[in-house]
């Protein structure tokens, strides 16, 4: 799969399988006497985290690790956000195609906390690629540019010297410029171009090269992947495992309506009215909510950031098989139409022995009208094309046709990663971000991961210089 999403070897990754947990339910009075109680006069007033996504978790276990006190409030009834990873009939369906990038804050992250996990890079056997509406097969571990019939040789060529070169490319350099104009300027012939984009489409979850930061997208070029035996879920019950063992209290079904200031000092208002004083918050949500949560959205740098995000959305189609089709048939790189498949549970523990997981996407223009049925009958007729026979086998189907696969695509305009926020807001002490909209550092989760360990090591560090005097009352509850 070098040449098509980032791996260059089929060996598996160690072994390390993670021990799940069984979380109980706990009424919200019992939750908030436990806080109380924790909370004396001797101890710091806790951090409130906002949103119980991939960032919120991290941060929560960072800090309670550190020892310090942890709520994390999240509105939904389970914690992980698009992380999470529904289980049915032996099929564990991400929500969408996820992969695992290694070599980044994601590996950092998780290794400094504790968690592990268990996954393989993408099979190499079962390549091919669709041009102008055919199919056309690679033989077996035929990835490389010189076995790819459906480009001409001039292709090829161009192709390859670029990838030679890539080690050598100052990326950081490229930020500022958008993938449509590098391609414009530095690559002559339109299929090299346009294999160049799909590849981009795979690593970015996004189709808007005029928008989308060159430097950012090819420094993916290379970088490997792999996919996550029973699903992105068992990170989120690793975070959650090791925030909880450290203490931090993760609430869930519960909406945080307000971040109170008042000089120095936050409140934090839920929708039952009831509000909590912090000695720090991170709102570990999409632009837009943080926003809204911080003076009825009309901070300045927060309300510059929402208004700046442009989501990255995709069209999914997961279909659970009895069996596959066509073995031969495992991933399918689109070159000339914006579509997705793969099957991942080729190389991941995802679908019982025999049974197979597919999974396919559209990634949708910015601009683009949302046309569930289109979208659904367009993803319908690449199955037919690439698997015949298939609706015989369908166990069950997850269908989003609109889902958000990052809050932010890396713009070009806005300077590419180096020009999203710094997890500190500005002109509000003691107030933070975090999420795939923020930071310096990767893009969707690994950028979740980056920002979430910058805030809390910023939260830290804050703290640390005053903790001797921070101390309460006897509740962080205000009636």
């Amino acid at each position: 799969m070098a040449f098509l999403e980032g791996g260059s070897d089929a060996s598996p990754l160690p072994s390390i399988w993670l021990n799940k947990i069984c979380s109980c339910k706990v009424s919200q009075h019992s939750i908030e006497m436990d806080i109380v109680m924790k909370t004396h006069k001797y101890t710091q007033l806790p951090v409130i985290i906002v949103g119980g996504g991939l960032s919120g978790l991290s941060a929560a276990a960072y800090l309670a690790q550190a020892g310090y006190a942890v709520m994390l409030f999240e509105k939904a009834s389970t914690l992980g956000g698009r992380a999470r990873t529904r289980q049915r009939n032996g099929f564990f369906f991400n929500q969408g195609a996820h992969a695992f990038r290694l070599g980044g804050a994601g590996e950092r992250v998780l290794n400094e906390l504790g968690v592990s996990y268990r996954g393989l890079l993408p099979q190499p056997l079962g390549v091919s690629a669709l041009v102008d509406g055919k199919v056309h097969s690679l033989a077996p571990g035929g990835t490389s540019l010189l076995e790819m019939p459906f480009l001409p040789l001039a292709a090829k060529e161009e192709l390859m010297r670029l990838f030679a070169g890539l080690k050598h490319l100052n990326t950081q350099a490229l930020q500022g410029k958008s993938l449509q104009g590098w391609l414009e300027e530095e690559v002559k012939h339109p299929q090299a171009r346009q294999f160049l984009l799909a590849r981009a489409r795979i690593s970015t979850y996004t189709t808007a090269s005029d928008l989308l930061s060159a430097g950012l997208a090819l420094s993916l070029l290379s970088r490997q992947v792999v996919y996550l035996d029973e699903g992105w879920q068992t990170l989120v019950d690793g975070l959650q495992q090791k925030a909880q063992e450290a203490g931090a209290h993760l609430i869930t079904q519960v909406s945080v309506k307000a971040v109170e200031v008042a000089g120095e000092r936050y409140h934090v208002r839920l929708a039952d009215g009831s509000r909590y004083e912090a000695s720090a918050v991170l709102l570990a949500t999409d632009p837009a909510t943080a926003c809204d949560l911080v003076f009825d959205g009309t901070h300045e740098a927060l309300s510059r950031w929402a208004a700046q995000a442009i989501p990255a959305r995709v069209a999914c189609l997961d279909i659970a098989l009895r069996r596959l089709p066509n073995a031969e048939n495992l991933t399918t790189l689109c070159l000339d139409r914006p579509l997705y498949y793969s099957v991942h549970s080729a190389s991941a523990h995802l679908a019982p022995e025999g049974s197979a997981l597919i999974h396919l996407m559209k990634y949708l223009r910015p601009d683009e009208t949302a046309e569930p049925v289109a979208s659904r009958q367009e993803l319908e007729a690449l199955m037919d094309l690439l698997q015949p026979g298939w609706r015989a086998e369908v166990i069950e189907e997850s269908f989003l046709p609109h889902m958000i696969a990052s809050n932010a695509i890396v713009q070009a305009r806005l300077g590419g990663v180096g020009g999203r926020p710094a997890s500190a807001v500005p002109g509000l002490p003691s107030l933070y971000i975090a999420g795939d909209w923020v930071g310096p550092e990767g893009e969707k989760a690994e950028a979740c991961f980056a920002s979430a360990r910058s805030a809390a090591r910023l939260i830290m560090a804050q703290l640390s210089t005053g903790r001797s005097a921070s101390l309460v009352s006897s509740s962080s509850v205000i009636d």
